[in-house]
């Protein structure tokens, strides 16, 4: 199929030149090749990314794209045709007089034909918003597009017995909106491109936007929460109950956690997608250690306890260290040696 530039590039058709270079150098970034080798599908990515700039980027080949679509590089030729070719529609059957001369015929090398013949196919470009949920387990969205479709009264001809059609103005198309229903799949991520062909002349590109969760953060395939932990329970020991996707799950603290702490739980994060994708990423719990505000009598007292019990430890271990002896003129000659016993 052609390849839509704007749309390989992710700008639309109005965009400022600086917008075209900027996206491009994003995308040319992602995946060249000797960056991105981790994705087979990289290096051809790259070379569609790097001709749509420059075709983009270049005032004169941009308005022949813009007005020819993928035939912009015959311009000069169906420029030299557009005069003759903008009377051929109030001839009957395509033809001029009785030349015998088809629409199909003239354009043929262009790749063009009338209206729905072997015309370029139109691509519609729209955003969806999803939750996290949404792309945890996939889901389905009803679109409307208003594209172009064959005229009803005139089949795509754009005449009406030796006149434009008066339904469509002899264009041969009508503006009917459609409701699609689309699927986008399990593991879907902000800034994904969903592909829709709903008939041989519309192409449907949905970019994805994933809302931000109030409990888990993406990363690429994983997903990363915070789990509050009781100070005795990162001190001694314990359990916490873990948020995931499809419910909480029990974690077993050791003793001695410290702030911060990150425990990977496998296989509890998005399922991955793309090309040869299988199975889940991973849950990523990050400890959160959780001290009270306010202590009952008791509990201060119980930790007062500890206090002490530490501080005795601390008196202890400082007792066994023995000051080193304060440095004499002979302290040079003993270093020595000592130094020298030691070899």
């Amino acid at each position: 199929m052609p390849q839509d530039y704007y749309i390989e590039l992710g700008v639309p058709r109005n965009a400022a030149d600086k917008e075209v270079k900027t996206a491009y150098r994003r995308l040319a970034r992602r995946y060249h090749p000797d960056v991105n080798t981790s994705d087979p599908d990289a290096e051809a990515r790259f070379k569609r990314v790097n001709e749509a700039y420059q075709v983009l980027s270049d005032p004169k080949t941009r308005r022949d794209y813009d007005r020819y679509g993928d035939n912009w590089k015959h311009a000069e030729q169906m420029r030299a045709n557009d005069g003759r070719g903008a009377g051929f529609r109030r001839s009957r059957g395509g033809h001029r007089g009785g030349g015998g001369i088809g629409l199909d015929g003239l354009f043929g090398d262009f790749g063009l034909g009338n209206a729905f013949g072997r015309s370029q196919r139109q691509a519609l470009q729209t955003n969806v918003q999803i939750t996290l949920e949404e792309a945890f387990a996939g889901s389905k969205r009803s679109i409307t597009i208003q594209g172009a479709s064959p005229c009803k009264e005139c089949t795509g001809t754009g005449i009406d017995g030796t006149v434009h059609c008066s339904y469509c103005g002899g264009s041969g198309t009508s503006q009917m909106p459609r409701t699609l229903e689309v699927t986008l799949p399990k593991g879907t991520e902000s800034g994904d491109r969903i592909r829709v062909r709903p008939d041989d002349r519309t192409e449907l590109n949905i970019e994805v936007d994933v809302r931000r969760h109030r409990v888990f953060t993406r990363n690429d395939d994983d997903l990363v929460t915070d789990v509050a932990v009781s100070y005795l329970d990162a001190l001694l020991g314990g359990e916490v109950e873990v948020p995931t996707m499809t419910g909480k799950v029990v974690l077993k603290v050791p003793a001695g956690t410290t702030q911060g702490r990150n425990f990977r739980m496998k296989g509890k994060g998005m399922p991955r997608h793309g090309r040869g994708a299988s199975g889940h990423g991973d849950l990523v719990a990050r400890m959160v250690i959780s001290v009270p505000e306010e202590l009952s009598d008791e509990e201060k007292a119980l930790l007062e306890q500890l206090r002490t019990l530490h501080m005795g430890e601390l008196e202890t271990v400082q007792e066994d260290v023995t000051d080193p002896e304060p440095e004499t003129e002979s302290g040079s000659s003993r270093s020595a040696e000592a130094a020298g016993g030691d070899a």
